[in-house]
């Protein structure tokens, strides 16, 4: 899948709107005002637990938390694309 060229701020800012306060600070920590390829393990891992959490809210049929898990997960795919793509140039 082709990803669409969204500046990276945006796509900070999407991803950041639909995480946890706890992952926020982890990433401010991490990088301090801005998002760069420091933050790649830590979103991996993010991407890692929410494609694992999908097949359990399916199961339990908490339709709520699977859309927002799908949302942090459409949102994490193309940020994290940008960063490794950043961390190659």
């Amino acid at each position: 899948m082709k990803e669409q060229s969204i500046p990276l701020d945006q796509l900070v800012e999407q991803y950041l709107g639909l995480e946890s306060m706890e992952v926020t600070q982890a990433l401010l920590d991490l990088c301090g005002a801005s998002v760069d390829a420091r933050a790649l393990p830590l979103l991996r891992l993010r991407l890692h637990e929410e494609e694992a959490q999908i097949p359990l809210l399916e199961a339990h049929g908490y339709v709520r938390m699977h859309e927002k898990c799908e949302q942090l997960i459409a949102s994490l795919c193309p940020l994290i694309a940008a960063l490794e793509q950043e961390e190659q140039a």
